[in-house]
């Protein structure tokens, strides 16, 4: 018998991107969520996979849905990812609320969006699995935001103490390098995300 804590623990050690994935339920009203089970598929036709716990109260909604969409989150958007993660609480509540070409309400800020047509939908111990064909796509300069070990992180340069100069910055906005003279330098928490980055680098 496998020990599902420990196996959580595990599956944890792999590290992922953080997608909100939205779409509309049978009476038109935006329903969204947070995942990282986000995976692609194929490139021809272009395709695209994700999953949802049977117990989830949005899994109807997406069963139902005829297109969805996948927004993978930009480094500044935790608190989105945080927002869509909740229970029970009205997720667009003071957001414009769009749709993009597929029919799924629209996420703004995102890193890459992919909106799709509900393609198959497989049923995978406890949970759903949604495949989808790529119908739109769209990308940004912005670095995403990663999950790994029950916890965000964001995306560093290898040694960014000799960082171009216009991710300086960023890197200060962040709270992981600041200014020292002519010279930058990697904060506390700079060198914290660094480190971490280079465990996982190793363990590849």
């Amino acid at each position: 018998m496998i020990d599902k804590t420990a196996f959580r623990n595990a599956l944890g050690s792999f590290v992922t991107g953080v997608t909100i994935v939205t779409a509309r339920d049978g009476e038109g009203r935006p329903v969204g969520l947070t995942a990282n089970s986000f995976n692609s598929v194929s490139l021809d036709p272009p395709m695209v996979l994700w999953s949802l716990s049977l117990g989830s109260a949005s899994l109807p909604a997406f069963r139902d849905a005829t297109a969805w969409a996948v927004h993978v989150l930009a480094c500044d958007q935790q608190d989105m990812s945080d927002r869509f993660a909740r229970r029970g609480v009205d997720k667009f509540a003071g957001l414009t609320v769009t749709d993009g070409p597929e029919g799924a309400p629209l996420i703004e800020g995102y890193a890459a969006r992919f909106g799709c047509r509900a393609r198959f939908e497989y049923e995978g111990g406890d949970h759903a699995i949604f495949l989808g064909e790529v119908v739109d796509f769209d990308r940004s300069e912005a670095d995403p935001l990663i999950y790994h070990g029950g916890r965000y992180g964001r995306i560093m340069p290898r040694g960014a103490d000799e960082a171009e100069a216009q991710d300086h910055a960023r890197l200060a906005a962040l709270g992981l390098a600041r200014a020292d003279g002519d010279s930058w330098r990697l904060t506390e928490q700079g060198r914290a995300q660094l480190a971490l980055l280079q465990r996982i680098a190793r363990q590849e």
